[in-house]
């Protein structure tokens, strides 16, 4: 069984200024065609995919899938979770009741920077939310995971390719942010990953 875990942490792969802004503003429109693109793309190669394979989609407020990407994540391959960015319990029931989704684990949205720590209105030097003692949800940070877009951008596809068959032989979780899907991220040291995610997957 190959694991994927994926972040889906802002709203408009295309463009990161035009995510920052709608986070920054507290928009949460949810339409358009660039709307989770790139997240729509993934899905497709999941369900193309001939191998077996489980998605689990971590969503912030700002990235709760439309219909468009909903219609795509079949419960038998995909499962909703939460990707925390600063009220657990808030948002944890916006995202089951705007997908009709029951969500098992939660992940978190980690901001390292300052910068990135006032976008999501964090507290000075608060990396990421807390979550009550009591929350329901399962911490999926509990699995151990490999980067896919890291190890693309630290390592290239030659040695992703000969690195994948151990991760999977483990069992260890293949993480992925929809953003750098295509894209090189110098700052963030992330991806693209679309060729290396096709072959682990065994898509044309």
């Amino acid at each position: 069984m190959i694991t994927l875990r994926i972040d889906v942490d802002y709203p408009y792969p295309s463009s990161r200024a035009k995510s920052f802004f709608y986070v920054a503003l507290g928009i949460k429109r949810r339409s358009g065609e660039s709307y989770l693109k790139n997240a729509r793309a993934i899905a497709e190669i999941i369900n193309a995919s001939p191998k077996k394979v489980m998605a689990y989609w971590f969503f912030t407020p700002y990235t709760i899938p439309d219909k468009k990407l909903l219609d795509l994540l079949n419960p038998e391959r995909h499962e909703v979770g939460l990707h925390i960015a600063r009220d657990a319990v808030k948002e944890l029931g916006t995202l089951e009741k705007e997908t009709g989704r029951k969500a098992n684990y939660y992940t978190f949205h980690g901001t390292e920077t300052m910068l990135a720590q006032l976008l999501w209105r964090r507290k000075r030097s608060q990396k990421q939310a807390s979550v009550p003692s009591d929350f329901p949800l399962k911490s999926f940070h509990d699995f151990p995971s490999t980067g896919l877009d890291r190890r693309m951008y630290e390592a290239g596809l030659e040695s992703v390719k000969k690195e994948v068959e151990d991760w999977i032989a483990k069992g260890t979780v293949i993480s992925i942010h929809p953003e750098w899907l295509y894209v090189r991220g110098e700052k963030n040291r992330r991806g693209p990953f679309y060729e290396a995610l096709k072959i682990i997957l065994g898509v044309p």
